[in-house]
């Protein structure tokens, strides 16, 4: 069982190495038809290619620091529901808004606890 797991691993291992010297050929590829033609730039190596992407990775998002932005993001804490501002202070909020117009529904086996009743 153990062997599988190995093998599992070192093939997602060899996957990724293909696909960052795929992923470094399409770049060199696509730089060598467009940029000496259009704007009369080098022609690149492979190793400059690499180098190029890894300097881009490094300027556009950072040396890393751990596994993805998680909780770390702006997005994620502006967004995320704290302690001192629970659902059912927004309900009550929704609810007076509404003005009674919110009444409550007997559920028939459907998610909807709610049905906004026209005037």
């Amino acid at each position: 069982m153990k062997a599988k797991t190995g093998f599992k691993y070192a093939g997602f291992g060899v996957l990724g190495v293909a696909a960052v010297i795929g992923f470094t050929f399409v770049v060199m590829w696509l730089w060598n038809w467009l940029v000496p033609e259009v704007f009369n730039g080098p022609i690149l190596s492979y190793w400059q290619t690499l180098g190029l992407l890894v300097l881009s990775k490094i300027l556009f998002s950072g040396m890393g620091g751990g596994g993805g932005k998680g909780e770390k993001s702006r997005h994620a804490r502006k967004h995320r529901c704290s302690e001192d501002y629970p659902k059912s202070r927004w309900r009550k909020k929704y609810e007076a808004k509404m003005n009674g117009k919110v009444e409550e529904k007997e559920s028939e086996g459907k998610d909807e606890d709610e049905v906004i009743v026209p005037e």
